[in-house]
């Protein structure tokens, strides 16, 4: 089994695939389009620029996860910034630790970028960002669920990102 790490930046042609998984998994319920999210992840496959980036977990190359590292993840909180933001593992591959790996990559892109605190928010998987050594700073309510805000300082050692 080969597992690699690659950037929409790097392979555009996976856009599709993270911007359906993104509306799929964070806003299939709400106001937000898929053509609006499809757009949004077309956008950030052509930024150069450290953030946005997306990170695509390839398993023998077929997608199997993606985690985003990014700006106002959470409107009108703009003192959290830089955000790791939409973490998405397909089903079928959950359970194998494949989660926690692209937390840790995109945890030493950030770094690396210096990058000093991340943020971000999560109703239900607090125990998974605690468990990679994040710590809930502040909670709030939104549609009858209780959103954990979460935070890691990056230490200052620089990490060598490991993602093709």
């Amino acid at each position: 089994m080969t597992i690699t790490i690659v950037t929409t930046a790097d392979r555009p042609d996976l856009a599709h695939t993270t911007g359906t998984w993104r509306w799929e998994a964070f806003f299939s319920d709400g106001e937000t389009s898929l053509a609006e999210v499809l757009e949004l992840d077309a956008q950030c496959a052509s930024s150069q620029d450290v953030m946005p980036t997306v990170l695509v977990m390839l398993e023998e190359q077929a997608p199997v996860g993606m985690v985003a590292l990014c700006l106002d993840d959470l409107e009108g909180r703009p003192e959290l910034n830089p955000w790791l933001a939409g973490l998405y593992m397909d089903p079928k591959y959950r359970g194998r630790g494949h989660s926690l790996t692209l937390i840790h990559q995109l945890e030493a892109l950030a770094r690396n970028a210096g990058i000093e605190r991340l943020s971000l928010y999560s109703a239900e998987a607090v125990g998974l960002y605690s468990k990679a050594g994040w710590a809930t700073v502040e909670t709030f309510e939104r549609d009858d669920k209780t959103f954990s805000i979460m935070q890691k300082q990056l230490s200052p050692h620089i990490e060598k990102a490991r993602y093709a």
